[in-house]
């Protein structure tokens, strides 16, 4: 299970601020009926198979794996329809996505967070006129979605990391505040701010009940930063720079408790470059470059312990290209490319260890085409 967040996320104090929470129907898609989409499957190229396509074009979405082994997507933008508020669900024996019920509010660059007793915590995000505050929770065995409580303060861009004690921490959004969601009450609780506002970053959670935040950017100044969470204390700590400044990457958990940080972009240019963050020392370790510059792409921590990282945007426009990292060489291997070139997708691990991709941005606009590896 990747227990990284990559940042999907505005100032120093956490406010409460209704205003926040901006609905627009504009591109609000009402469709209580079920759509079903086609269920053929076909090998692209080594490695990857597609699959249906999903009801509709969207990036900056999310993608959640439920208990029952189905993945539900919740929102995200349309190249010609802006913000949705629809959200489907995929059915890996069948290939078939089907449509589920709407959310309350549009909403893109939000985050997802499954909670202990199944259901989908959605939270924030952007509906194109400004950052929300609003969360809703999806109910897997209705299908209904149930408005929750706010936050104290709009984010997008931010993360959400599931704590050991159940609780989700939201961080950042531009912002340097930080909130807790409790499932058992439904409400936010502002705690510690970060030492650094930033957003674009990731969060990773150690079994100590750690949370790693790492670079990201805030206006024009990109981070090399990174800070730990203590829940019990609920204060931020500063730990070891990186070695490059970057945001839209990737970070995930290794089997050894290293976390690995791939890609992203320092503003001027993408990167391949790659480092370790050991949490007994506090200190980062360059590792192998990744064999093309890539950020906004996705990295999924395999059964066999390697890292799949797929797709973004490189010096030389959208990737279809997918590289293995080995962690017990440090190094690089490709592996087959994609049948679509795609950034600002997502990638969800299934119950049979596959990997789906789904959706994203390419060079024909919004993608509603999915495949697994």
């Amino acid at each position: 299970q990747i227990t990284s967040t990559s940042s999907s996320s505005s100032s120093s104090s956490s406010t409460s601020s209704s205003s926040s929470s901006t609905t627009s129907s504009s591109s609000s898609t009402s469709s209580s009926s079920s759509t079903t989409s086609s269920s053929s499957t076909t090998t692209a190229v080594p490695g990857w198979t597609i699959t249906g396509n999903m009801n509709f074009a969207r990036y900056s979405h999310t993608a959640s794996t439920l208990a029952n082994g189905s993945v539900l997507v919740a929102g995200g933008v349309g190249s010609d329809n802006g913000y949705f508020n629809t959200t489907e669900l995929y059915y890996p024996s069948t290939g078939i996505w089907t449509t589920t019920g709407n959310m309350n509010f549009i909403r893109g660059y939000h985050t997802a967070s499954t909670l202990a007793n199944g259901s989908v915590l959605v939270a924030g995000g952007s509906n194109d006129a400004s950052f929300v505050n609003t969360a809703e929770l999806y109910n897997p065995l209705t299908g209904i979605w149930t408005s929750t409580g706010s936050m104290n303060a709009a984010h997008a861009y931010h993360t959400a990391s599931t704590l050991g004690n159940g609780l989700i921490l939201v961080a950042g959004g531009s912002y340097i505040s930080a909130e807790l969601y409790n499932p058992s009450t439904g409400t936010w609780t502002t705690t510690g701010n970060m030492n650094v506002a930033r957003y674009y970053h990731t969060a990773s959670t150690f079994s100590n009940g750690l949370v790693l935040v790492a670079g990201g950017s805030y206006g024009s100044i990109y981070q090399n930063s990174a800070e730990l969470y203590n829940l019990t204390t609920g204060t931020w700590k500063t730990t070891g720079n990186m070695s490059f400044a970057r945001e839209f990457h990737t970070a995930s958990t290794l089997a050894n408790g290293l976390v690995l940080v791939a890609g992203g972009t320092n503003g001027s240019s993408s990167l391949n470059s790659a480092e370790l963050y050991n949490p007994s020392t506090g200190t980062w370790t360059t590792t192998g470059n990744m064999s093309f510059v890539r950020a906004y792409h996705t990295a999924s921590t395999l059964v066999n312990g390697s890292v799949l990282v797929t797709g973004g945007y490189g010096s030389a426009g959208y990737l279809n290209s997918a590289e293995l990292y080995n962690p017990s060489t440090g190094t690089w291997t490709i592996t087959g490319n994609m049948s679509a070139k795609r950034y600002y997708h997502t990638a969800s691990i299934l119950a049979n260890g596959k990997i789906l991709v789904t959706g994203g941005y390419g060079s024909t606009g919004s993608l509603n085409s999915a495949e697994f590896y």
